[in-house]
């Protein structure tokens, strides 16, 4: 073997080993279920009410950017469908790192919802959307159901 090939190959060796040792690892289905939005407290307020949800980090990802939601489905005669309406939460943070637990809050006027019965207040609808790691479209994730389902894949 000369010279030149020798180097080459300790180059693409060293190229490899630097890759493979990458710690920045894929993001998976798994760490998305990693992810909990838990109701805290439901409390009504004279004008209003106002919920608290916990946001828990339980992936190995540093959640960089997200916005979280609060809606309230629609009744119908044989179950319920999805609100446009959606409220964002409030107190969120940018670089949430793993294990990480953040407490938001969302106001609901009572404006949106005395009178009418075709909303459902009992189940809200929480949503998620975010990034792991970096803003890129392979890093994005989001999360939408009732707050009972919001807990994670371990029931936590």
């Amino acid at each position: 073997m000369n010279r030149k090939s020798f180097i080459m190959i300790s180059v693409i060796v060293c190229l490899l080993i630097s890759v493979g040792c990458s710690n920045n690892h894929e993001v998976t289905s798994d760490d998305i279920g990693k992810i909990s939005i838990e109701l805290q407290e439901q409390k009504e307020e004279s004008n209003g009410t106002m919920f608290t949800l916990k946001l828990h980090n339980k992936s190995s990802h540093i959640i960089v950017q997200n916005n979280v939601y609060l809606s309230f489905p629609i009744k119908l005669e044989n179950g319920v469908k999805g609100n446009d309406f959606k409220i964002e939460a409030r107190n969120n943070k940018l670089n949430i790192g793993p294990g990480e637990e953040l407490l938001l809050t969302v106001f609901a006027p009572k404006e949106m919802y005395e009178g009418n019965h075709n909303i459902d207040l009992e189940d809200p609808h929480i949503e998620i959307k975010g990034f792991f790691n970096e803003v890129t479209e392979k890093n994005q994730f989001s999360m939408i159901g009732g707050h009972r389902t919001m807990v994670g894949s371990n029931g936590e």
